[in-house]
C-alpha cells in the first residue's frame, strides 16, 4: 500500500510508463465525470458542468483529483528529465475558467480574457494531446537522472 501512496501523494521521484498508465486508470475510474467527459464533444465543459451539478462535493472531489493527477505527470516528467512545473502550463487556463464559472467573479474587462483563455484552453487542449502523447509513450531517460534513479531498473 505505501506504492500506492508514493505514486499519488509524492512529487519526488520518478515513475515508468507502467505506473503512469496505471495511476491514470484509476484516477479516470475515481472521477465521477471522466465517462461522460471522454465521450462528449466537449469535455472540459461536460466535465465542469457535472462538478458544478454536483455542488461543493464535486469540487471538492475535482480537487481530491487533482492533486494525484499533478504528482503522477510531475514523476513522468522527472522520468523524461524535465521539470514538473511544465505541466503548470496544461492547467492554468482550465483553472482561469474554472475560477469565473464557479465564482462569477470577473474584473472589468474579464470578458475578454475569459475569451483568450477559451482561445488558449483549445491551444493546450490540442498540445495536452502531445503532452499525453509524449507522457505516456515515450521511454525516459536511461539511468539515473538529477530526479532519481531508473524506475525500469
Amino acid at each position: 500500500m505505501g506504492w500506492l501512496i508514493r505514486l499519488f501523494a509524492s512529487f519526488q521521484g520518478r515513475i515508468g510508463r507502467g505506473a503512469y498508465w496505471l495511476g491514470l486508470i484509476v484516477l479516470i475510474a475515481a472521477s465521477p465525470f471522466s465517462i461522460s467527459a471522454i465521450l462528449s464533444s466537449d469535455p472540459f465543459g461536460e466535465a465542469l458542468a457535472t462538478v458544478r451539478d454536483l455542488g461543493i462535493t464535486g469540487l471538492g472531489w475535482t480537487l481530491a483529483l487533482f492533486l494525484p493527477l499533478a504528482a503522477l505527470n510531475t514523476k513522468r516528467l522527472h522520468d523524461l528529465g524535465q521539470t514538473g512545473l511544465i505541466a503548470v502550463l496544461f492547467y492554468a487556463p482550465a483553472a482561469l475558467s474554472a475560477v469565473t464559472l464557479f465564482t462569477g467573479w470577473a474584473p472589468d474587462g474579464f470578458d475578454q480574457v475569459v475569451s483568450y483563455s477559451t482561445w488558449l484552453a483549445g491551444l493546450f487542449g490540442a498540445a495536452s494531446v502531445f503532452f499525453l502523447f509524449r507522457l505516456g509513450f515515450y521511454s525516459g531517460t536511461a539511468g539515473p537522472n538529477k530526479y532519481g534513479p531508473d524506475p525500469s531498473g
